[in-house]
């Protein structure tokens, strides 16, 4: 009997609750790292007195780091199965937030020593994969030996220069959510979610892209009374038990992808087995013009919306007094925003040409972005709403055209590539929105150009278009 023969429909539940836990890994793996974390800020530049701009270059070591190993966590996204990927991040996750809550000038705490000998080598095992690929004729052993050596030799120089060290501490720290946001994030869910649905995957990728606005909602609103309760280091620690409890529950409930569950995805094409099957190569998706504009179009825009939201809380905390148990609410109501227009827009583009969903989003970002930059007190709340409204369906979207445009085949390579762009843009817009500050005592010109990059995105979207028929994957 054949392959094909051999899968059935899945449990009518099942794709669905497969939907809903990506959604609590996004809520943790970008709540946690990239937008929640935020409302930590405060009184951790209270503390510790940091320059504004040497805090926010932990943003984008992370982020670059993330980008510079996007392509190859990608090859293991298409290789393994995503359960055990979306675990080790949730483990990662836990120890970053346990090592969060010991920073210390002096004597580095055992936990952090820990996490930076786990990301050395951790970053060394992405070296081996990198290898297989760039450098083949070198053999999987002496790929394992060049990484050993770099892992050891990226700990002495933690151990020699940065130990001591409260703030490069936070860094190394981020170094390890770098590892934990390829392995648990979008690029992840996404292939998982996205394996089982044809029919509704609009919606189910909205889903789950939900999280990421929950993560932004529900921790800034919880957190403050948490710090102000307990101290900012126990909030810290009572945060890092909520990737445990998503560890188990990914354990326990995810399979894998249909092919590996031996079932078919919602809506697919009997005849066609696998939908790993259908789509483009890596190769031949980098030669089209497509890949490029969501690309350098995504890159601009994660640009200007993760410089908006690490910063969003300090502008209203520090730029206009607002206490944090109002700042972090009003984060909180721009990701509930964002959180409906994710969902919303989904299923929105199952409906009419994704492709106009997309542009019609992006002429509302920039609007937002617009009113933000006029920098009036009285505007900053509603310019926060419409840039959920947004951000909200083009986060969505941008993950939609990637699977839809170009297919599952490779996939993993495809939107890790895609993700190497999108995540330089995450990591230089907090990091020099963080610099422009500095230099001029005012995010204005930091948000002007956020308007501008967004318009330039707006022009580059013009070029995208589908790459595949998609009318073969439909049963």
């Amino acid at each position: 009997m054949n392959d094909t023969l051999q899968r059935r429909p899945a449990p009518a539940y099942y794709p669905w609750l497969v939907a809903f836990v990506g959604m609590f890994a996004l809520f943790l793996s970008n709540g946690m790292t990239a937008t929640g974390i935020t409302i930590f800020d405060p009184p951790l530049l209270d503390e510790f007195k940091w320059p504004r701009g040497d805090f926010k270059f932990r943003d984008f070591l992370n982020f670059l780091v993330t980008a510079s190993i996007s392509p190859f966590i990608g090859i293991l996204i298409d290789r393994l199965n995503p359960r055990y990927l979306l675990m080790t991040g949730c483990g990662l996750l836990m120890l970053g937030y346990f090592g969060y809550s010991m920073l210390q000038n002096g004597a580095s705490p055992p936990i952090i020593q820990a996490i930076a000998l786990l990301t050395a080598f951790g970053l060394a095992g992405v070296v081996v994969v990198a290898l297989s690929v760039l450098a083949p004729s070198l053999g999987r052993n002496v790929s394992i030996v060049i990484a050993v050596a770099l892992g050891a030799l990226g700990f002495y120089l933690y151990w020699q220069h940065w130990a001591s060290d409260a703030l490069k501490q936070v860094y190394v720290i981020h170094l390890l959510f770098s590892l934990a946001l390829s392995t648990s994030g979008s690029m992840t869910v996404i292939y998982l979610v996205s394996s089982w649905f044809v029919k509704h995957r609009g919606l189910a990728i909205g889903i789950a892209l939900v999280g990421t606005s929950m993560g932004s909602a529900v921790l800034p609103f919880l957190n403050p009374y948490l710090i102000e309760a307990y101290g900012w280091r126990e909030a810290f620690r009572l945060n890092a038990y909520m990737p445990l409890v998503l560890l188990l529950l990914v354990f326990l409930v995810i399979k894998g992808t249909p092919a590996q569950s031996g079932y078919t995805a919602v809506g697919q094409n009997q005849a066609l087995g696998d939908l790993k099957q259908h789509g483009l190569t890596f190769r031949e998706a980098i030669r089209t013009r497509t890949f490029w504009a969501i690309g350098i179009s995504g890159f601009l825009t994660y640009y200007a919306i993760f410089s908006f939201v690490q910063h969003f809380v300090l502008h209203l905390n520090k730029g206009f007094g607002y206490p944090l148990k109002e700042a972090g609410p009003l984060l909180g109501l721009f990701s509930i925003v964002a959180m409906f227009a994710k969902l919303g827009n989904g299923a929105l583009a199952d409906r009419i040409d994704r492709h106009k969903v997309f542009m019609a989003c992006l002429v509302i970002m920039f609007v937002g972005l617009v009113g933000l930059a006029s920098m009036k007190q009285e505007w900053v709340i509603g310019s926060a709403i419409v840039i959920g409204l947004g951000w909200g369906g083009l986060f969505t979207l941008y993950n939609m055209l990637a699977v839809n445009n170009f297919g599952l085949r490779e996939i993993g390579r495809i939107n890790g590539a895609i993700s190497f762009m999108e995540s330089i843009g995450v990591g230089l817009g907090s990091w020099v929105t963080g610099m422009l500050f500095d230099m001029y005592g005012s995010y204005q010109v930091a948000f002007i150009g956020l308007a501008a990059a967004v318009f330039l995105a707006m022009i580059i979207g013009t070029q995208i278009r589908s790459e595949v028929d998609e009318r073969v994957l439909s049963g």
